[in-house]
């Protein structure tokens, strides 16, 4: 474990200062290299960048974007943010939670979106 968070601090350093246009400290790149590396670590990352933007989106009232299924699991989750880093080489510069969100969005879509919160009963 301690290597392939050595590997990603390395990979998250080389990333050239300025390249891309938000704050990034962890690239798709270094993602990629992290689950080569580590699956837990990998599925960590995923469902760490899941869980804020889920709360992110909780407490700015806004919609929850993705809907995976029910039965879904964290390692599938990390499989489909892995496949869109692989096949998209483009994408390896962005930012790795960004890249991760994009790709569970693409991959179950919620029609119509999640409402942020429950609906409240009428009359409350």
């Amino acid at each position: 474990m301690k290597k392939a968070w050595l590997a990603l601090a390395a990979a998250a350093m080389a990333a050239p200062v300025g390249a891309v246009p938000m704050p990034t400290r962890v690239t798709g790149k270094a993602l990629a290299a992290l689950c080569d590396a580590d699956r837990n670590a990998c599925i960590g990352y995923v469902v760490g960048a899941v869980d804020a933007f889920v709360a992110t989106q909780i407490m700015h009232r806004g919609p929850v974007t993705f809907c995976p299924p029910a039965g879904v699991t964290n390692q599938q989750l990390a499989e489909v943010a892995l496949a869109a880093v692989r096949s998209r080489p483009d994408l390896g510069d962005n930012n790795a939670a960004t890249v991760v969100i994009v790709a569970l969005v693409a991959a179950y879509p919620c029609t119509p979106p999640r409402p942020a919160r429950p609906p409240q009963p009428p009359g409350r």
